[in-house]
This record gives C-alpha cells, sequence and structure tokens, in this order.
C-alpha cells in the first residue's frame, strides 16, 4: 500500500510540475510570474520522475546508485517542502493587497507529502543499511 501511495504521488507531482511549467511559459512575460516558479516545476517534475525510475528500478538496471540519491532528494524535498508550507501559511494570514497564494502552498504540500511517504518507504525497505543491523 505505501508503494502504491508514493507511485501515485510521484504521478501527481510530475503532473502538476508540468501543469505548473506550462503554466508558467504561457505567462512569462507578466509580471506577476517570476522565474522560481519554473523552477519549482522542474523541481517536481525531477522529484516526481526520479522516484518513479527508482521504483521501477529503472536507475539500478542503468547502474546508478538511486538508493542514496533518493534519501538525498527526499530529505532535501521535506525540507524545502515543509519550508514553503511554513512560509504560504504565515503569507496567507495576512497577505499583501489581499493577494492569497494558494498555488504555491499547494506545490510545497505535494512535495512534503510526496518526500515524507518516500522517506517512510525508505526506512522501511530492506537496502537501508542500519535496519540490517538493527
Amino acid at each position: 500500500m505505501l508503494r502504491l501511495s508514493l507511485i501515485l504521488t510521484s504521478a501527481v507531482n510530475a503532473a502538476a510540475g508540468v501543469g505548473l511549467a506550462f503554466l508558467w511559459y504561457k505567462f512569462r512575460h507578466d509580471e506577476g510570474m517570476p522565474i522560481i516558479v519554473l523552477f519549482v516545476a522542474l523541481s517536481l517534475v525531477v522529484q516526481g520522475s526520479f522516484t518513479i525510475g527508482h521504483l521501477t528500478g529503472l536507475w539500478k538496471r542503468w547502474g546508478i546508485p538511486s538508493f542514496q540519491l533518493f534519501i538525498v532528494g527526499e530529505s532535501a524535498a521535506a525540507l524545502v517542502g515543509g519550508v514553503a508550507i511554513l512560509q504560504g501559511v504565515l503569507y496567507n494570514l495576512h497577505p499583501i493587497n489581499g493577494d492569497y497564494e494558494f498555488g504555491p502552498l499547494l506545490a510545497a504540500t505535494l512535495m512534503a507529502t510526496q518526500a515524507g511517504i518516500g522517506l517512510v518507504y525508505a526506512a522501511r525497505s530492506d537496502e537501508f543499511p542500519l535496519r540490517r543491523n538493527a
């Protein structure tokens, strides 16, 4: 069940990243669309795609040490997503010009949710070296 939820959240992350990248491209000349939106979109696509590749064994077949990269990537995503959620909540408490920002908050929530599920999945897997010694 954990693997299925991780695959599902990874697919949602990748799809949301693609959608966000298209939105950035469409409105890239507007003042309210900073380049950071594209970077967030790319990070969602990379996080979702890499996780799906790790779960299907694609990176292992190519000789890439995917487990270590998976742990590092999900840890970074959990940290960044958690800080972005906090920033989004604090901003929305007192928005500037009444402009609530729920898009970045949603992207951060997607990122942090997948990262949390991914880290739990990794901790329960047989590849986690501390688990064998315990």
